[in-house]
């Protein structure tokens, strides 16, 4: 059966700590075990401005998505409701809340704990075989002129061969939630309206977990409509990082934690690093914008 569980019937079991800067806090949705597959693992997170987590890694694939709030993830602007996707084994951060604070949601069909990227566990991740370092981000498009919308999260799905969908249901419409059996189980997490379950109506934020081996979901939306997230945890996700093809006349560094790339050709403008910057004339200061390594921490791919 179906896991499924709204912020209003477990925000009881709401935990706070005093923080830097603020109070923070955490809702557990999902408790999961460590080491216990299918025993999901989900929770909102509430960060205080002030509270900035480091780099760190998992040992388990995972999903976060922001749901109020600002602030950055890495170098990046954390969008609301983008679904972000790390790879296990894979650094990321620091996560930085902005002056009005952050929450996100964690999902993992198990449990796991943070692994800070001290010096000794960067140097285990470069030595680890078959390590195939992933991360990425894509904004969902809710919304359509059908009663029932899904839409593929293409950029995960090409980068890191991520299955995620946007479903938004019209109030009252009905329809199964995309196939879930080649994946190690799907999240459902309802971010606008509501959906009914087994006769009760659950409105956002709802989390809902569906293993590989039960039927597909059931959405039925409630007189506000709904819109669903649907993230399936991939089995065996395809490839490792994209990697840009490369202009003879530049090269390509990769960065060895997460395989963020940095094209000569292209520059980073956004850092202020011009297109056509070599690699050497990057300021010895410069970080990685998705785990935040050194300059050290990259290596020149090899062509062919």
């Amino acid at each position: 059966m179906s896991l499924i569980a709204a912020y209003e019937d477990v925000k009881v079991t709401r935990r706070f700590r005093e923080a830097a800067g603020g109070v923070g806090g955490r809702t557990d949705f999902m408790v999961g075990e460590v080491g216990v597959p299918n025993l999901p693992q989900v929770f909102l997170a509430e960060s205080p401005p002030a509270r900035t987590i480091p780099p760190h890694y998992h040992d388990v694939d995972e999903y976060q998505v922001p749901m109020s709030g600002s602030g950055w993830f890495g170098k990046h602007r954390l969008i609301i409701h983008g679904v972000h996707f790390a790879r296990a084994y894979t650094p990321y951060g620091p996560i930085a809340p902005e002056k009005d604070g952050l929450s996100f949601l964690t999902l993992r069909t198990q449990a796991a704990g943070p692994i800070r990227m001290v010096p000794e566990h960067s140097e285990t991740l470069k030595r680890m075989p078959n390590r195939r370092p992933y991360q990425g981000t894509e904004a969902p498009v809710f919304g359509g002129p059908d009663d029932v919308s899904i839409r593929l999260l293409s950029t995960l799905k090409e980068g890191g061969g991520v299955t995620a969908h946007a479903v938004s249901l019209k109030p009252n419409a009905k329809a199964a939630a995309p196939d879930h059996s080649l994946s190690k189980g799907q999240f459902l997490v309802v971010v606008r309206g509501g959906l009914v379950h087994q006769g009760t109506l659950h409105n956002a934020l709802t989390v809902a977990f569906v293993k590989p081996d039960e039927p597909r979901f059931q959405l039925a939306a409630g007189t506000e409509g709904a819109d669903v997230l649907v993230l399936d945890m991939p089995r065996n996700a395809e490839g490792a990082a994209h990697k840009p093809a490369q202009n003879p006349k530049f090269r390509v560094w990769q960065c060895a934690l997460c395989a963020f790339t940095y094209d000569e050709a292209k520059g980073m403008p956004e850092e202020g690093i011009a297109p056509g910057t070599r690699w050497e004339d990057v300021p010895d200061t410069w970080t990685c914008p998705d785990c935040a390594a050194g300059k050290a921490d990259f290596e020149m791919e090899v062509v062919g």
